[in-house]
């Protein structure tokens, strides 16, 4: 193919559109530039999205805390085992409804059979030895009785002699010498009739004390034997109480020695509320305020009660407070149900407040974030906050109503932060 030569005057022409499509591509770039740059906003910015905000009201202000909980039951029992023994079956299991008597298992022990047989043989032998003893004594004190009678009859018979020699002394029947044997004898019958009375009192009293002693070991035969048909009773452990089984802590075929727990019973028509609240919050906390319980049921979502009890302690970060509940239970509730409280503190009734900023603190100063006028931007600001609730908190001073702060967490920001919309 032949080449054809182009005209330097198209040449020239091409190379004129040329530099003439680069100036004003230059010329717009450096025209654009300052306007991009200058929209551009500078400094560091955050999303809207991304906050948490609120507006600064004026009004009644109810002061609440919220705090989690659960469900627990007003009474219950831990019931333990009186003997040691192996669990042969269980006979209630986690939420069987059981009364005062109802079984919980069965256990087996035979050395506690060997032990009631011979605690019935030691209370026979005690209860015969106690008789024979009995009989023993009665038979003693008979005798001693014939002996008292035997020594009465001679001393009447001895005087009687001496009041008859004492007219035969005067007529001289008999001599002084006689009659003065015969008063000796019925003296000393006299004396023997006294010391036989003596004998006969103290041994009554012996009779008293042995039959005393011979009864004590007969009650302790017997309270052996009680205790031994116990042991036999406890082999089957009972509730002790009505209500409904919420733990078994044993199983089949395991070995159980005296005083292991053995389950829980509690009752489910009377139930507590358990709330953890805040140390923060705790002490702004007084028994008998009101509380509003959130159940997670559609049907019956809230229930009422009153402060009963606030613990000194603090137990896991939080402050245990027990709330008594009034009105019938619903029927969904159960112990161990994770619940809300709400607690009424108090009611104001014309106060600046607002939601309650993170990390701020009732009765201090700080500092918030004010959204500007068209919510491009936030500044800092110091602010006196008064009495705090849980989702709100009182402001003193440093805020107006109307105005938007932000309550999300902004230690890392700066004085200004831009708010991308």
């Amino acid at each position: 193919m032949t080449d054809i030569a182009i005209p330097p005057e198209e040449i020239r022409r091409r190379k004129s559109r040329r530099w003439l499509l680069l100036a004003v591509t230059f010329l717009a770039l450096l025209i654009a530039f300052p306007i991009v740059w200058f929209s551009i906003p500078s400094g560091p910015s955050v999303s809207l999205r991304d906050l948490l905000l609120g507006t600064v009201e004026q009004g009644p202000f109810l002061i609440q805390i919220r705090a989690p909980g659960i469900l627990k039951p007003r009474t219950e029992r831990w019931v333990t085992s009186n003997v040691s023994g192996t669990v042969e079956r269980l006979l209630a299991h986690p939420g069987s409804l059981v009364e005062t008597h109802s079984p919980l298992l069965k256990l087996s022990n035979p050395t506690l059979g060997t032990e009631l047989q011979k605690a019935r043989f030691a209370l026979t032998r005690t209860q015969a030895e106690a008789t024979a003893q009995q009989a023993q004594l009665e038979d003693h004190l008979y005798t001693l009785q014939e002996d008292l009678a035997s020594a009465k009859a001679q001393a009447t018979s001895a005087e009687m002699r001496v009041k008859a020699d004492a007219s035969l002394l005067r007529e001289a029947v008999i001599s002084r010498l006689q009659y003065e044997t015969n008063r000796l004898d019925a003296r000393n019958d006299a004396q023997l009739v006294a010391s036989t009375e003596q004998r006969i009192r103290a041994f009554r009293r012996n009779v008293a004390a042995q039959s005393e002693n011979e009864q004590s070991l007969v009650a302790s035969a017997r309270a052996d034997l009680q205790t031994a048909e116990a042991n036999i009773q406890a082999l089957t452990p009972q509730a002790g109480m009505s209500g409904q089984v919420q733990t078994v802590s044993v199983q089949a075929g395991q070995s159980l020695t005296a005083g292991t727990a053995i389950a829980r019973i509690a009752n489910a028509r009377f139930l507590n509320a358990t709330l953890a609240v805040s140390p923060d919050d705790a002490g702004e906390i007084t028994v008998g305020q009101t509380v509003e319980i959130l159940l997670p049921n559609p049907e019956e979502p809230v229930l009422h009660g009153i402060v009963e009890r606030v613990s000194p302690n603090v137990v896991k970060g939080a402050v245990p407070v027990t709330v008594r509940l009034a009105g019938k239970i619903p029927k969904g509730a159960r112990p161990q149900m994770a619940v809300t409280g709400v607690i009424s503190v108090s009611h104001m009734t014309n106060v600046l407040h607002v939601g309650r900023p993170v990390g701020v603190q009732p009765d201090s100063k700080g500092v918030v974030y004010v959204l500007s006028t068209d919510g491009d931007s936030a500044s800092r600001r110091p602010v006196r906050f008064g009495l705090a609730s849980s989702n709100g908190i009182q402001i003193l001073s440093g805020l107006t109503p109307g105005e938007r702060i932000v309550l999300s967490d902004t230690t890392q920001w700066g004085p200004r932060m831009r708010i991308r919309q």
